[in-house]
């Protein structure tokens, strides 16, 4: 089993999400299906990636916040994007396996998923200040500083 098959079943047979608090603005199942699918958008490997990053924290922090005109392109954004993938694939997103799942993403462009991709960045290379990269996970990676607060990384 490869590393990142390894880590989508542990978080799997966790009882807890990695989600770094209780959702401000998403339902469990918005928090799930976005946990899946940002971990297509910055997958882990060596390091972690935007699931392990709290990338979905800092979604659902900023959409109660200067987000906020946004969620209502997630609330409507979700339902229509798990609609297309069973339609096009016979599963809903989060019963696809990593393979699948990126073969669907490869095939199924769409606003909403482009907008996913861009809070998912912001989540995954932004300041821990906000929400996401969390443990400084993103500038462990790159080696960089936070100059903002002078912390070596």
């Amino acid at each position: 089993m490869d590393r990142r098959l390894f880590v989508i079943s542990a978080v799997a047979a966790t009882a807890s999400p990695i989600y770094a608090g209780p959702a401000v603005t998403l339902t469990e199942n918005d928090v799930k299906f976005l946990e899946a699918l940002v971990d297509q958008i910055v997958p882990a490997d060596d390091t972690p990636g935007a699931l392990q990053a709290g990338v979905v924290f800092y979604i659902d922090k900023q959409l109660a916040g200067p987000l906020k005109r946004f969620r209502e392109q997630y609330a409507k954004g979700i339902p229509t994007f798990r609609a297309a993938c069973q339609a096009k694939t016979g599963k809903d997103f989060l019963a696809l396996t990593p393979g699948e799942r990126s073969e669907f993403l490869h095939r199924h462009s769409s606003g909403f998923f482009n907008l996913v991709i861009e809070h998912t960045l912001q989540g995954f290379y932004g300041s821990p200040s906000h929400g996401g990269n969390l443990n400084d996970a993103s500038w462990k990676m790159l080696g960089i500083e936070d100059v903002m607060g002078g912390h070596a990384h």
